[in-house]
């Protein structure tokens, strides 16, 4: 599987058999111009008001929660909070986090969730291998409660998304992480791969 990174909360997914786009919004400063895609995951998109970038009207839209499966991709949407939750208000702050299984590897987008995990959330996320956390930006969690999602959920890997560089850094020192790995794009040939007694972070570099 290869995954790519267009900026904020927008990555590609590319698996043997299947590929998948998450949040492709027109109105957001990410870099995809096209998707080219079987299925489409949208975190936040319930009222299916959001402008969609060319191609995703194409691909499969999934945008509330339930359980799916594309071509072998077995997706779970899961229902959560942003920040702007209002109690007696079940609209208002409303999102999905995806957490889906490609070849074999459980990956987890959080979208920009706003609250803290409880335990049906976290049973029914699974066992992740690859996490996608928002590191930065409005509306995301402080670095502390980032870090306690990290140590809820046990990913193998960490992909912060929706920051710039110098946003990342309270991330990296509540972490303790000085000099995380950089890379284009994260290719995964086997879940033998990722690592097995420690958590490691990647920060991908913004492609196209």
């Amino acid at each position: 599987m290869e995954i790519t990174w267009h900026g904020k909360l927008c990555f590609t997914l590319k698996g043997k058999n299947t590929t998948i786009v998450i949040d492709p919004y027109a109105d957001d400063e990410h870099k995809l111009k096209e998707v080219k895609a079987d299925s489409v995951l949208l975190t936040n998109n319930y009222d299916e008001d959001k402008k969609l970038i060319s191609g995703a009207e194409k691909a499969m839209m999934i945008n509330i929660p339930g359980e799916y499966e594309i071509k072998g991709a077995a997706i779970v949407a899961i229902p959560a909070y942003t920040k702007d939750k209002e109690e007696g208000n079940t609209a208002k702050g409303r999102i999905v986090i995806f957490s889906l299984m490609i070849d074999d590897i459980r990956i987890c987008h959080l979208g920009m969730l706003g609250e803290d995990l409880n335990d049906e959330i976290i049973s029914k996320i699974g066992d992740v291998d690859v996490l996608f956390v928002s590191a930065a930006g409005k509306g995301s969690l402080e670095a502390k409660k980032i870090h306690q999602v990290i140590e809820e959920l046990e990913p193998r890997v960490i992909v912060p998304m929706n920051y710039s560089d110098n946003e990342i850094e309270p991330m990296l020192k509540e972490m303790g992480i000085a000099e995380p790995r950089r890379e284009d794009n994260l290719k995964i040939n086997s879940r033998s791969e990722l690592p097995d007694d420690k958590t490691d972070m990647i920060l991908l570099n913004v492609s196209p």
